[in-house]
């Protein structure tokens, strides 16, 4: 059986409970009232104006891709935990949940590729002490260090407390979900990758969880009548990188996940955004960017986090904006904040023919 777990464990010690979060959210609402000019919520599905709420909303945020190495490690000087110092919605979500671009590793043989990315146990810390409950490791650089990386940052997030889908030692391992239950609802997490710079795992072997959709409808089937999961959200690391629009099997793909029961699909890769949509009952976010990204040495740009809100049986969702300066990361307000939510907004899911 798969196991939920509703908590998780800090550097020190001591127990971080989402309760605890929950706590932190509310003691910083009133920082958030000012920002709530600059944030857009963009999606049908809200209560309706007669309609009574019976349940505490769930908040879920999701960062982009994450690499706290290479040029970040050579830019912060030292200061290892610049990448979330001061920036409080990653903290204030129920569960927040970024893409770690990279093995969490010291060790391993550097793959033949352009492009290699470790990143060493100690820069776990910024994710701890930032708020990051979950990442997904289905990603084409999880494999850079061979399966001594995949296997050492299998046992750092275990030892960090931070919870991981999406690669591991055997299939079934891979392709095992995270299961949060909150609020009496059971949510599932799980994420793939199915491009060639990383194995998929087999009965027998490591590997990503790979991406492919009878696979994926399998485990979503498995979760819906084995767990009793109310809600079901799938990363993809897929797409082209700096391209802002998806590719049309792309959006067959996720519309079909859709249609076959998932609720959220979460996208990355392409290093930028691309379209949010709603589509039937769910939310499909095909690219949200980076985060921090130390795989080059852009280290001041803007971004976002993507919100989804559940409340009783109904999703919606936010952009929310994000500034990164000098590699730290903050809530970015007013009319730039304005100016990056309009520039999602107009983003289309498929091209337009001139």
């Amino acid at each position: 059986m798969w196991e939920s777990r509703e908590m998780r464990q800090s550097a020190s010690g001591s127990e971080y409970s989402l309760e605890s979060k929950n706590i932190l959210r509310d003691c910083l609402a009133c920082r958030r009232v000012r920002a709530l000019t600059s944030v857009l919520c963009l999606t049908a599905g809200l209560q309706t104006a007669g309609s009574q709420t019976t349940e505490p909303e769930i908040i879920l945020r999701f960062g982009g891709d994450c690499v706290l190495a290479e040029r970040y490690e050579d830019g912060v000087n030292g200061d290892t935990l610049r990448a979330f110092h001061g920036f409080d919605l990653l903290k204030t979500a129920d569960i927040a949940m970024v893409n770690l671009e990279c093995p969490v590793t010291t060790r391993g043989t550097r793959i033949e590729k352009p492009f290699n990315f470790r990143m060493s146990p100690g820069f776990l810390k910024p994710f701890i002490d930032g708020g990051v409950d979950l990442v997904t490791i289905a990603n084409n650089h999880i494999y850079d260090y061979d399966s001594t990386g995949l296997f050492d940052t299998i046992h750092n997030l275990d030892s960090a407390g931070i919870r991981h889908v999406g690669a591991g030692r055997t299939q079934a391992d891979a392709h095992r979900p995270v299961i949060y239950e909150l609020n009496g609802k059971r949510l599932a997490f799980l994420g793939y990758y199915g491009g060639g710079e990383a194995p998929a795992a087999t009965a027998s072997t490591p590997g990503v969880a790979h991406r492919a959709l009878p696979i994926i409808l399998d485990d979503v089937r498995k979760l819906r009548e084995e767990e009793n999961a109310d809600y079901v959200i799938v990363n993809l690391h897929w797409g082209v990188e700096k391209a802002d629009v998806p590719d049309s099997d792309q959006v067959s793909f996720a519309r079909g996940l859709i249609e076959s029961g998932v609720d959220v699909v979460v996208g990355h890769h392409p290093h930028v955004w691309q379209a949010v949509e709603r589509y039937q009952n769910g939310i499909i976010a095909y690219s949200i960017g980076n985060l921090i990204f130390g795989g080059n040495s852009r280290h001041t740009y803007e971004t976002a986090l993507l919100e989804i809100r559940i409340q009783d049986t109904e999703l919606s969702y936010t952009i929310r904006p994000v500034s990164v300066k000098d590699w730290n990361a903050s809530e970015l307000l007013g009319p730039d904040a304005d100016r990056m939510i309009g520039m999602v907004q107009l983003l289309p899911v498929t091209k337009t023919n001139d």
